[in-house]
């Protein structure tokens, strides 16, 4: 515990003091008070061992800006009545309403307090100690006890709704729409034909028997298409990139890691397999069907501006299979790395490279004038790899006053 005294060590060396030295008998009344000081803080120390409290949250996953509470129980074991102050938290985080509360507590009792709170950053957040403070009427001391707690929170990123269907369909499993006639869906009816020897289970009886004559319900062909995401925090190695692309790359990391988050609900929501690798301080890995494990690994992947780790040589590595779409995120790129997507592409079946190198528009803002210009290197990329769409090697570089689903529906 933490006990504040000072001024009633003063109080009680002046009074003292002044009635030795006086005898005036207005001043006992001095030394007194500050006698029933001493005793009030003694009964003090002996009642706030007693207090039982216990702190519990309500949701340890949440989304950026999303509210959860924070509930306090305490209990009053002793037998002395207690004006105390609940500071719900020693760690920074952001309240609502309240971050700290008066409470009086009688004898035996017990009380219930609810404090709202939030996040504005992703990440993993821990919550540390709380602290209860008996303040004396008088302002003469204080006593402070801390409560050594940790409660860990995921804050999950912030994600767009957005409709991506740019993954080629070649796997011959049901998921979504394809060109390709690979597989029937009986739950997608495209319409009717009239019967050409189709079994029985193909015929439609109400139909036939209002237009007199068989046919047969005709559906949609489906197929699954593989994606693998490839996310890289970190900037160019190749690339002499300067001092303000130090602080780009930290824009770049949070817009990038909204993105990725949206692509992968957006595809694990229609049962799309994904398998998300994030390139950053290390490699994250992540395949687990569920995209709230995804948004757990981004929580928490961070990028560098000194990299370790060469994305060319994680690419070169990986195993992908021939009906794999690929999805790159990256701040920048030069021609050093077009040979590279060329043997990336060789591999699979569609390459898709999203490069945004100063963040994005949001969806709910209106287009507005930029000013900003992409370098020349990447200029001279854009332009070259226009000729490898037709191989299915897309590079798109977002601009500053673009929105994503924009980009996404400039890929063919």
């Amino acid at each position: 515990m933490r006990v504040r005294k000072k001024g009633l060590v003063i109080l009680t060396i002046f009074s003292v003091m002044a009635w030795i030295l006086t005898q005036n008998n207005l001043l006992l009344f001095l030394v007194f008070f500050a006698v029933t000081r001493w005793i009030d803080l003694f009964l003090v120390l002996r009642n706030i061992p007693k207090l039982k409290v216990e702190r519990y949250i309500t949701k340890t996953r949440l989304f950026v800006d999303e509210k959860a509470r924070m509930v306090f129980k305490i209990i009053n074991t002793g037998n002395m009545k207690l004006f105390l102050k609940l500071q719900p938290s020693l760690s920074p985080v952001r309240f609502f309403k309240k971050d700290s509360e008066r409470i009086i507590l009688d004898p035996l009792s017990s009380k219930e307090l609810t404090f709202i709170f939030s996040y504005g950053t992703r990440g993993k957040k821990i919550l540390k100690d709380f602290s209860i403070t008996f303040e004396d009427t008088f302002a003469m001391f204080s006593v402070q006890k801390v409560f050594e707690v940790e409660d860990e929170v995921i804050v999950f990123p912030e994600y767009l709704p957005i409709t991506f269907y740019k993954e080629s369909l070649k796997e011959l499993l049901p998921g979504r729409k394809s060109p390709l006639k690979l597989l029937e869906d009986n739950t997608m009816l495209k319409g009717l034909r009239d019967y050409n020897g189709e079994p029985m289970n193909r015929i439609h009886w109400k139909a036939s028997a209002r237009y007199g004559k068989l046919l047969v319900k005709e559906h949609d062909h489906t197929a699954l298409g593989k994606v693998k995401i490839f996310l890289d925090l970190n900037l160019s190695k190749n690339a002499e990139l300067g001092e303000v692309w130090k602080e780009l790359r930290k824009h770049y990391e949070e817009e990038a890691v909204k993105l990725v988050a949206s692509v992968v609900k957006e595809l694990k929501e229609s049962h799309t397999p994904v398998e998300l690798v994030v390139i950053g301080e290390r490699v994250w890995k992540n395949n687990e069907k569920d995209w709230v494990s995804d948004f757990e690994l981004l929580a928490t992947v961070k990028g560098t501006d000194t990299p370790s780790l060469d994305t060319r040589d994680i690419l070169e590595v990986h195993r992908f299979d021939p009906s794999d779409t690929v999805l790159l995120f990256c701040v920048h790129l030069t021609m050093q790395e077009l040979p590279l997507l060329l043997r990336v592409r060789s591999k699979v079946s569609k390459l898709i490279v999203f490069v945004i190198p100063y963040g994005l528009r949001d969806p709910n803002t209106k287009p507005f004038r930029s000013y900003l210009l992409m370098r020349r290197d990447l200029q001279d990329l854009l332009e070259k790899a226009k000729l490898l769409e037709e191989n299915h090697v897309i590079v798109r570089g977002i601009k500053e006053n673009m929105t994503f689903q924009e980009a996404l529906d400039s890929v063919p």
